[in-house]
């Protein structure tokens, strides 16, 4: 009598649950995992973006200012820093009797200045563009 009232019960074994449970488990684990990549590439974009209009407002700046002959010297106005970000401007100097761009100090009335912003240890945005003596 005993064995006909446990073969009408229908139900799930102990390893059909833990199978369940196994596979919501990593489903789970999946979903928190893909969640955490997009949040690191929302922040990286963000990065970006940042360090991005950084370096085209400082440009923008030099570009506004008058030609300064000897920007060691004199040099050309900077924006006001974002925490966490450094901004590096390099200024080359064409030499018209070489035919290129050159480190040293020299003024044919041309200037390359390249603006590059990191945040923390990686470089993060590079823009350059040309200024003349106008």
């Amino acid at each position: 009598m005993l064995i006909k009232s446990l073969r009408g019960e229908a139900g799930a074994t102990l390893v059909e649950e833990l199978v369940t449970i196994a596979i919501i488990g990593m489903g789970i684990v999946i979903l928190v995992a893909m969640i955490t990549t997009g949040a690191l590439g929302v922040r990286q974009v963000d990065d970006n973006v940042r360090a991005d209009s950084l370096a085209r407002s400082q440009l923008e700046l030099i570009k506004d200012a008058p030609y300064q002959a000897d920007p060691v010297s004199s040099p050309y106005p900077a924006v006001a820093g974002i925490p966490g970000y450094s901004v590096t401007i390099e200024i080359e100097y064409w030499n018209a009797v070489a035919g290129d761009f050159q480190s040293a100090l020299w003024n044919d009335g041309l200037q390359k200045i390249t603006v590059t912003v990191a945040a923390g240890s990686s470089q993060t945005a590079q823009v350059s563009d040309f200024k003349v003596d106008r």
